[in-house]
């Protein structure tokens, strides 16, 4: 058996795909420190299965993984493949017929491995167990590396002897022990299993066969109880018929004394109707005389208002008569005063609205001059104004924007929220779920436990004899309740009814109690399972929901941050557009007041105007210089005081001779149409009082016809009353009657029901043969019948029928119980027969390597001694120690070498196990760096030698040994970090070596 090449493809330096072929047994790697020869040996580890990153070199699995580099990037998987020559049939099992054998391995970045023989999926396992034996196993002394060497001879003597076993080929008799014996522990279990359930299965017949008697006694009272609850049936019926006739009678009665009452209520009724529709023709009477009454009352008051009214009125006409005489008399002298006033009224006038004039043509031109400048500063505000708005409009619009956008993200953070909370409850109610699982699972175990303890404390007393005593106990003490006593009874055999039933289905689920138990406990368990898958997938989208959340809320708060900034220029903009109103009001104000100063001259010179124009003055020929001496304060007020003489003189000129005269005629006749009316008045209101009087004597007569009519209404009424009193006692009989009744009927149907279902027919039952029979004494005898089944506890009919199946469970178990104590037996042989073979094949293996190794020590070190040897005389246990004497030193212990010669003791060992055992190949990782020349020689020369037969592969930086291969590959890097292969000669892998 030949290693072929080695395909390598994204591990660890050879990220590119790379074959590696060994065309002769003796074949040399070489290579500058760092460029990843070693790589070479940590795959063949890694293919066949080696699952520790530290003896890969690394921190964790995915470190083999190529992890990138400055030009690539890093490998998503790796894989190994090792072909073998298998042409001689090494590796035997089913692989025996294939010339060539293929071993890979695939991992992801996941740490998932995947293998292959012969491109076939398997397993790990599968891939170890065909180069168990070989010296490929898992204590491989095929694969030596420096480090090894020292590990090697100072190694255990446990871990020592695994090397040899595995020369021995013993490893494979180590896993088969071990599977049997794990066969073993599960027989064991099985079997402890099988008579914990056999046991229960005995147990069970035995309580079965104790049931199966009670069934029959059960039967015979249960038909004995049937027939004395049909004769009970029968007598309730009688009775119950015959109480539901007598009451039928008495409630026909009562129907025709109902009927008699209702007439009579009915009459009275009527009457009270009729006094009624009486009443509201002497009502409708009343209200309207008190209506004319009140009318005429409001009349009458109004007459003497006006009365009242024209009294004044003519006072009033009287006194200013008089005062429209001394105002004409006071007229006549003040009139000559008139006319002298009213031609300086006239001159005072005109200068004043000269003057005027004069100084509203001068405002006018000063304020037309003011007013231009601010209505151009109002034109500018009002632009800037618009400006600011058109600004503060924009931010708003995006202000809304934003806002929509808060809300919509409010939105989805409140979703989100309520995803959380929803997620949350439901892992909440999981682990609520899974603590609730555990707890039942455990109540159940300890359930279990319990009814088994109690089953066998308790063997010698069933369930039911003990319910039994217990209420027997219970009777007792109600017994003492005296009078009390039948309705206690009455509940006692209900008691005993209930309970008969439940015992009845406890006994019909206590036969399939162990089973049960192990249904339960799976379906807990598979429960328990499930929650927990449940609740890993509730945690992940929770965390997903908590993190959409949390990039929503961050996205959130990074508007509200341009909101709040967005909100202080529009309040920053508000403010400068409230300036800038501000101004502009103000300078409207102005504007305005300059506009209504200048409307005030502009009415006075249009007045002036007016009265120049009335003198035949024209304003453009008046000269202010004319005017420049009056005064127009004094003006104005002589002008005031000229004015109120005339107002004073013109207020006593109220009219002329002829319109004096003609008011006081109209005077007069106005006094006397009011003389006229009140005698009128005075007419009308005497009619009124006489009415008045009529319409109260009409009130007082209908007033006493209505008490007298009330006073027989109530009669009326009094006597309904009565009537309605009877008509409800009546009814309540009825009703009692009638509820009497219905009990009556229930009861018969009831019995007639009971009676159906035993199969008798209602209309068959004779009367005269129940005549003599007694309910009380029926109930008393039911009431002992019932004790008795009471007595008898938990009764499984179906007993007969569960010990035939029962008995054939066990005598399955009793099969298979058997099959599982032979094939105890069985194991317990092989191991005896495994051992003896493991002890015969590592003592005859442990006696050939250490006859090899005495002879390749002296070899190796040209003399000396060297020898194995066991810890005890136990061969099967024993552990393996190495004794090494290099010649012209005395006998001392291997740590006391130097480590030339622990290396050269070592490779003495494995070369004395290759002899014996050879492995498919053998690699060896500088192994020669702490040789001298001399001893390297030596090596090489043992290595050439077993070449033969041996696959060697080695990796080394000496020139000796490059010089003995057969066969020189190198390994470069010239691209950082990227290993390749390449074929060298001496010459460029001594190059190789020193660079």
């Amino acid at each position: 058996m030949q290693l072929k090449h080695i395909k390598l493809a994204g591990f660890k330096s050879f990220v590119d795909p790379t074959k590696i072929s060994f065309p002769t047994n003796l074949v040399g790697v070489v290579g500058p420190n760092g460029c990843g020869k070693s790589n070479v040996i940590d795959a063949v580890r890694w293919v066949l299965g080696e699952l520790s990153a530290k003896n890969l070199r690394g921190e964790s699995m995915v470190d083999v993984i190529f992890n990138g580099s400055e030009n690539r990037k890093a490998s998503g998987q790796c894989s190994i493949e090792l072909l073998f020559d298998n042409s001689l049939g090494k590796i035997g099992g089913e692989y025996v017929a294939f010339n060539e054998i293929s071993i890979k391995r695939v991992m992801n970045r996941d740490a998932k491995s995947d293998y292959f023989i012969n491109s076939t999926k398997c397993r790990r396992k599968d891939v170890q167990d065909i180069f168990l034996g070989t010296g490929l196993g898992p204590s491989s002394y095929a694969i030596i590396e420096q480090g090894m060497v020292s590990k090697l001879v100072s190694a255990k003597p446990e871990e020592l002897r695994t090397h040899i076993e595995e020369a021995a080929g013993v490893s494979k008799y180590r896993e088969r022990r071990r599977e049997t014996e794990s066969r073993i522990k599960k027989t064991k279990e099985n079997l402890s299993r099988v008579k914990d359930i056999k046991d229960e299965i005995e147990r069970l017949i035995r309580r079965l066969e104790n049931q199966a008697k009670a069934a029959e006694k059960y039967n015979a009272l249960k038909n004995e109880e049937s027939q004395n609850q049909i004769d009970t049936a029968v007598l309730f019926s009688i009775e119950a018929q015959n109480n539901r006739d007598k009451l039928q009678k008495n409630l026909d009665g009562l129907n025709r004394d109902l009927k008699i009452k209702q007439a009579e209520s009915d009459t009275k009724q009527s009457q009270i109707d009729e006094f009624r529709t009486q009443n509201e023709s002497v009502v409708d009477a009343y209200e309207n005389a008190q209506k004319n009454f009140y009318t005429i009352g409001a009349e009458i008051a109004k007459h003497e208002a006006d009365l009242q009214n024209l009294s004044k009125s003519e006072a009033s006409n009287i006194d200013a008569l008089k005062r429209a005489k001394d105002s004409y008399e006071k007229a006549l002298e003040n009139e000559s005063t008139f006319k002298d006033l009213s031609p300086k009224e006239q001159e005072l006038k005109l200068n004043i609205s000269i003057i005027k004039a004069l100084e509203a043509l001068d405002q006018k031109d000063s304020i037309n001059k003011l007013i231009k400048p601010l209505e151009d500063q109002i034109h500018y505000k009002q632009a800037d104004l618009d400006s600011k708005q058109g600004a503060i409009n924009s931010i708003k619009d995006k202000q809304i924007s934003i806002n929509e956008k808060v809300k919509d993200l409010q939105s989805q953070s409140y979703k989100k929220g309520s995803d959380i909370a929803r997620l949350e409850g439901s892992l909440n109610n999981l682990i609520k779920i899974e603590s609730q699982s555990k707890i039942d699972l455990e109540k159940a175990n300890s359930n279990y436990k319990k009814a088994l303890e109690n089953e066998s404390n308790n063997d010698h007393l069933s369930p039911k004899e003990k319910a039994v005593r217990l209420l027997d106990s219970i009777i007792d003490l109600l017994k003492s309740f005296g009078s009390n006593a039948e309705a206690v009874n009455r509940k006692v055999l209900e008691l005993k009814e209930l309970l008969t039933s439940i015992l009845q289905i406890a006994s019909d689920q206590s036969k399939s109690l162990t089973k049960e138990y192990l249904e339960r406990q799976e379906e807990i368990t598979q429960l328990l399972k499930k929650t927990d898958e449940n609740k890993k997938e509730s945690q992940e989208n929770l965390d997903e929901a908590r993190s959409e959340k949390k990039s929503i809320d961050e996205e959130l708060d990074n508007l509200s941050k341009i909101l709040e900034k967005v909100d202080d220029s529009v309040r920053e903009l508000d403010g400068n557009k409230s300036f800038t109103s501000n101004e502009l009001r103000s300078l409207e104000k102005e504007a305005n007041t300059l506009r209504l100063d200048l409307r005030t001259y502009e009415v006075n010179l249009e007045n002036a105007s007016v009265v120049l124009k009335k003198a035949d003055i024209n304003i453009s020929e008046l000269n202010s210089s004319d005017y420049e001496n009056m005064d127009l304060v004094g003006l104005e007020k002589s002008l005031d005081e000229i004015q109120k003489n005339i107002a004073d003189i013109g207020s006593i000129n109220l009219a002329s001779p002829e319109e004096y005269l003609e008011r006081q005629n109209d005077l007069s006749s106005l006094i006397q149409q009011g003389e006229s009316r009140k005698l009128e008045l005075q007419k009308i209101m005497s009619e009124l009082v006489e009415k008045s009087s009529n319409s109260e004597a009409i009130l007082t007569d209908i007033r006493q016809k209505q008490s007298k009519f009330n006073e027989s209404l109530r009669d009326l009424e009094n006597k309904k009353s009565i009537a309605e009193l009877d008509l409800k006692s009546i009814n309540e009989k009825v009703t009692n009657v009638r509820l009497d009744l219905k009990t009556y009927e229930i009861n018969l149907e009831n019995a007639n029901q009971k009676i159906k279902e035993s199969g008798i027919s209602v209309d068959s039952i004779d009367p005269l043969k129940y005549q003599d029979m007694d309910v009380n004494q029926l109930q008393d005898r039911l009431a002992d019948i019932q004790a008795k089944i009471i007595r008898l506890g938990a009764i499984n009919l179906a007993a007969p029928e569960e010990i035939a199946e029962e008995s054939k469970r066990k005598e399955e178990l009793d099969i298979q119980y058997d099959d599982l104590t032979e094939a105890m037996d069985k194991l317990a042989g092989a191991i005896k027969t495994i051992d003896q073979e493991t002890k015969t094949r590592f003592k005859d293996s442990f006696d050939a390597i250490n006859l090899r190794m005495k002879e390749v020590f002296s070899k190796l070190f040209g003399g000396g001694f060297a020898e194995l040897a066991l810890t005890e005389d136990d061969a099967l246990n024993a552990g393996v120690v190495i004794m090494a004497r290099p010649p012209g030193k005395k006998n001392s212990s291997i740590s006391q070498l130097s480590g030339g010669e622990k290396a050269l003791t070592a490779l003495a060992l494995v070369f004395a196990i290759f002899e014996l055992n050879p492995a498919p190949f053998c690699i060896l990782d500088e192994v020669d760096a702490p040789l001298d020349d001399l001893n390297t020689m030596r090596f090489i020369n043992m290595v050439e030698e077993m070449s033969k037969t041996v696959q060697f592969i080695f990796i080394t930086h000496n020139k000796v040994s490059m010089e003995k291969s057969d066969h020189l590959m190198g390994v470069t890097m010239q691209e950082a970090g990227v290993s390749r292969m390449v074929t060298v000669d001496v010459n460029q892998a001594l190059e190789f070596a020193e660079a």
